[in-house]
């Protein structure tokens, strides 16, 4: 059996209340921190993706002949 020590705060207009969380709050929790992981590594790899899509869009400019300046001139 594990131990549920973890606690929320409910405050309401009477007070405040430090309760224990239930099994579906932790299950809920458990589910956002899954979430946020795969959220986290989609933008990474979007990130990525657009550095190398960059890049790769600046060799092309200079293996057709223009140099930095030219290049600057037109992506600003």
């Amino acid at each position: 059996m594990v131990l549920n020590n973890m606690k929320k705060l409910v405050i309401t207009p009477q007070g405040e209340q430090l309760l224990d969380l239930t099994n579906a709050d932790i299950a809920q929790r458990e589910q956002d921190a899954i979430q946020a992981a795969a959220e986290k590594t989609a933008k990474e790899e979007k990130i990525a993706t657009e550095l190398a899509n960059k890049q790769s869009a600046l060799n092309k400019l200079k293996a057709l002949g223009l140099n930095d300046a030219e290049i600057k001139s037109i992506i600003g």
